[in-house]
């Protein structure tokens, strides 16, 4: 038995991210072949983390053009395999091939499948002439991989999406999928198989389509699509609409920016179209085909779609945490009684062999990136770079490079006690100089007391048990309003600082009473108190004074009535809209509101009741 699935990721990092690792996603996905569409990797980005997996290999193809829209399509087919190397596995290709032309960089170096040639120029119905560097910029976008398995030949394909009005794009695409189309006849009329699976972009009949409107079937590629079916005279079985003809709601993708999945409203534009013979020698090809024979079942896997399908309730009055997953759903096709191949080695153009993964030289920017961080050893470690590192030893003593666990401790329990530090240690800066380098005696109450109050543990400059987010501040980057209301953190082990804290504390002792909690704040806005647990509770330091916890519940409510007299409701549901702004045209960058529901069918009136209203320039403060 053999499982192909086709699977539109909408970026491989977010996926293997959201399952942990790239074996982890494969897995999950539990097939022989896995063709992902809309990678967006760029040859630069490649890494190990993204293309190999144990038990895996990788054939991938990426986009050599930006366009200005950055990194975008890309295709990876991967094939679970017994042996990295040779195999009699059916999922191990014996060749592979970039792109569908046989123009590119990997083609030369391989044998071409089924010896293609493309005469260029080129003639072709409704586009005239086509050169050869035309060609190449169409197949330069990593929109196809072609894999030989020995009985059957399968295109990974991710078709391209146009505007209604971009006619440039429209002769793209439309030379994209007559090329194709050659590339296909040609490998047909030499007796191969052929499986093409892969996000098409085109969704065939009405009925693969939530709101088609009138005339839908009558568009050009949905034309082209068709008669390259079987039920229409051409020589491919659509898998999953020829097992289920009839099923409707069958949704591969959805339009993410509305929350289309909630209510299964979306197309079926992800594809495994099947042709071919089937393994039984048999002259009638009507009755024996490779889908008739041998594809057991075809199937979309809705588990995959995004968020909860029982949770309902997700997107009224605003969806407020994002989902995480694709915005297509996999489809997966079983075929069954496909025999072995022969022993054969994994083809050249593997992942496994691109100079990228196996390794390159390094390049000149490696040498202008930020230094690393310096390490001591035995110690907590100094997390400053080499050159601050450098400036704190002693130039006359470099043997001595770190300073003990057993003399950080004690410094620290012997400073909180007032208890003076001995001389330096190793003729470096010793643990009071590290307290208070450059300070004064008030600014040193000072610096002690606010890094209490942000809750950070006992770390001083300088050492390494500074947490990760404490060094991001000395980074460019604007502090966020969160930053200003963060819960304070203690831990047992952390009794050395807050005694430290308590005994450097010039400000009057405050009951937590002095700072009411109110429960229409958000959590992290809370006013709470950095207590040690073997403290009284009765006298608990307030971590923000009383005049700031006021400023900031007001600030709080203010800014939530704003919110509330800014946002129009929708018409349909009387609940807050949503904010937009045009991305193009005339009007680009004006902004509107809108139903903050999901799209959904217009009987349901659970769905988004269509609100639409522009925002008005002339006055911003008031309820629209």
């Amino acid at each position: 038995m053999v499982k192909i699935v086709t699977y539109n990721v909408n970026g491989l990092r977010p996926r293997v991210a959201q399952h942990g690792s790239l074996r982890r996603l494969l897995d999950s996905l539990d097939a022989d072949i896995i063709c992902f569409q809309e990678t967006k990797l760029s040859r630069q980005d490649l890494s190990g983390d993204v293309i190999m997996a144990e038990g895996y290999e990788a054939f991938i193809s990426c986009n050599r053009t930006s366009r200005g829209r950055g990194v975008y399509s890309g295709v990876a087919t991967f094939c679970r395999v017994s042996s990295a190397f040779a195999s009699q596995d059916v999922a191990l290709p014996v060749a592979a091939e970039e792109g569908f032309s046989g123009l590119q960089g990997s083609a030369k170096d391989n044998k071409i499948i089924g010896d293609f040639v493309l005469e260029m120029p080129m003639e072709e119905e409704d586009l005239g002439e086509i050169t050869r560097e035309e060609l190449l910029r169409v197949d330069s976008e990593g929109r196809c991989i072609i894999t030989d398995h020995g009985h059957f030949v399968l295109f990974n394909i991710y078709g391209p999406s146009i505007g209604e009005d971009d006619e440039e794009r429209v002769r793209f695409k439309l030379l994209f999928y007559k090329v194709l189309q050659r590339r296909w006849e040609f490998l047909l009329a030499l007796g191969k198989r052929v499986f093409v699976v892969g996000d098409l972009n085109i969704a065939p009949s009405s009925i693969d389509r939530c709101d088609a409107p009138p005339g839908f079937e009558k568009q050009m590629f949905r034309e082209w699509l068709r008669s390259m079916l079987r039920e229409h005279g051409g020589p491919f079985f659509d898998a999953f609409r020829s097992k289920h003809p009839e099923r409707e709601g069958a949704y591969t993708c959805f339009n993410q920016a509305v929350g289309a999945e909630e209510f299964n409203y979306g197309s079926r534009i992800d594809h495994i179209l099947v042709s071919g013979v089937c393994f039984h020698h048999c002259n009638s090809v009507e009755d024996h085909s490779i889908f008739h024979c041998h594809v057991e079942d075809c199937e979309i896997m809705n588990r995959f779609r995004r968020g909860d399908p029982e949770n309902n309730s997700k997107w009224k009055g605003g969806r407020s945490s994002k989902l995480e997953g694709s915005d297509h759903i996999p489809v997966y096709m079983v075929l069954n009684g496909i025999p072995e191949v022969p022993l054969h080695n994994t083809p050249s153009s593997a992942a496994r062999y691109l100079p990228e993964i196996r390794g390159r030289q390094q390049s000149i920017v490696s040498f202008l990136s930020k230094g690393k961080t310096y390490e001591v050893e035995d110690g907590p470690g100094l997390n400053m770079p080499r050159d601050r590192a450098n400036e704190s030893c002693c130039s006359d003593d470099l043997e001595s490079k770190s300073i003990s666990k057993e003399e950080l401790s004690t410094g620290i329990t012997e400073f909180s006690q007032g208890v003076n530090i001995p001389s330096p240690m190793c003729k470096r800066r010793n643990l009071d100089h590290w307290l208070n380098e450059g300070s004064s005696g008030n600014s040193q109450n000072s610096n002690v007391t606010l890094l209490a109050a942000h809750g950070m543990k006992a770390s001083f400059s300088g050492t390494k048990s500074m947490s990760n987010k404490r060094n991001k501040r000395n980074l460019p980057s604007q502090p966020t309003i969160k930053s200003f209301f963060q819960r304070p953190e203690t831990k047992p082990g952390d009794a050395n600082i807050s005694s430290l804290v308590s005994s450097v504390d010039t400000g009057p002792a405050m009951d937590e009473s002095c700072c009411p909690k109110d429960d229409s704040l958000p959590e992290n806005i809370q006013c709470t108190a950095a207590v040690d647990e073997d403290q009284d509770n009765s006298n608990m330091p307030c971590s923000l004074s009383t005049d700031k916890c006021n400023v900031a519940t007001l600030e709080w409510q203010r800014i939530q009535q704003r919110m509330k007299m800014t946002l129009p409701v929708c018409k349909g549901h009387c609940e807050p809209c949503i904010p937009r702004s045009v991305k193009k045209g005339s009007n680009i960058g004006r902004l509107f509101y809108v139903c903050a529901r999901a799209q959904g069918p217009s009987s349901n009136p659970e769905a988004n009741c269509n609100h639409f209203q522009w925002a008005s320039v002339k006055s911003k403060g008031k309820r629209q």
